[in-house]
């Protein structure tokens, strides 16, 4: 059953707050992971050093987590521009309200996502 419209309406303001939320976290871990790697330049002791790294590649790798978030949240969005938002990209069947209110950024619903981890699962065990 296609989704309704109190139902679409619920989804769009759980991603666009969630929108918000990572730009300003992205803003934020970029610009602590910036400070940190300017002191690195700034302090001579080396204990000093590798602590500010490992801090900055933390934040830079969190940023990074959630660019990634924001990323897979505006290609929900332009999904429902286009009409195919809350549709399984394997099979074709509606996803559940249920799965994009836990899941907004679902591509597929759950037999197909069980099946599609499987896969990757067996690609990388055989590599």
């Amino acid at each position: 059953m296609p989704l309704s419209e109190t139902q679409m309406d619920e989804l769009l303001a759980q991603i666009r707050q969630r929108l918000v939320v990572l730009e300003e976290e992205i803003a934020g871990k970029l610009g602590e992971a910036t400070e940190e790697f300017s002191a690195f330049e700034r302090i001579g002791d080396s204990g000093d050093l590798s602590s500010i790294l490992v801090e900055g590649e933390v934040d830079m790798s969190e940023a990074l987590r959630d660019i990634d978030e924001w990323r897979g949240l505006r290609g929900s969005l332009r999904r429902v521009d286009e009409g195919t938002y809350g549709v399984c990209i394997d099979c074709g069947v509606e996803i559940p309200f249920e799965r994009l209110r836990a899941s907004p950024m679902a591509l597929r619903c759950v037999d197909c996502q069980i099946r599609a981890e499987r896969r990757e699962h067996s690609h990388h065990s055989t590599m």
